[in-house]
């Protein structure tokens, strides 16, 4: 909160308010304090690009993890389903398959591509939120990822984020893994 030129609530609110009037597909709404903003966008990249333009602009703030929105349809909690293409090498399929299983991703269609593979998933918007590096991680960054929007349906189920961490004992101070 020291560097940027613009650091209180009512500059940043212009700053978005500015930003809805050329941006049609950005909403933002007033949070739960007078300091804080619900800001909604068309994805990870939309919102990212905006948050590092204002970054740029001198505007300072911090932000929270995202959320996707759901929509009731006919009575039933759904939501938004992304129709996902991903072409990888064929040693990094194993590991690309198990965390598309932990994200609730559906398997639709195996290709081969010469010595590549290509996967096609049905996978909840919110399994795919901070997947990128980790997909990278795992094909050696010769993998490439690219989604749509497909539809929305009942709501998949609970997505386990951390699979592994370490835990700090204060009495101790070893780490501890779990």
């Amino acid at each position: 909160g020291r560097e940027g030129k613009f650091v209180t609530s009512r500059q940043l609110r212009d700053r978005l308010m500015r930003e809805m009037l050329k941006d049609v597909s950005l909403r933002v709404e007033e949070g739960e304090s007078t300091d804080s903003f619900r800001v909604a966008g068309r994805g990870e990249m939309h919102i990212s690009i905006l948050i590092e333009t204002m970054r740029r602009e001198g505007y300072e703030f911090s932000v929270s993890t995202p959320k996707v929105l759901y929509k009731e349809i006919v009575g039933v909690n759904c939501e938004p389903i992304e129709r996902l293409l991903i072409d990888v090498p064929e040693e990094s399929m194993g590991a690309v398959m198990e965390k598309m299983g932990t994200r609730k991703g559906e398997l639709v269609q195996v290709t081969p591509q010469g010595i590549r593979m290509r996967l096609e998933y049905l996978i909840p918007a919110r399994g795919l939120l901070g997947y990128r590096n980790e997909f990278l991680t795992d094909t050696r960054g010769e993998g490439i990822m690219n989604s749509v929007f497909d539809s929305y349906q009942p709501f998949k189920g609970e997505i386990t984020r951390r699979q592994s961490g370490s835990l700090v004992s204060f009495e101790t101070g070893e780490a501890v893994g779990y």
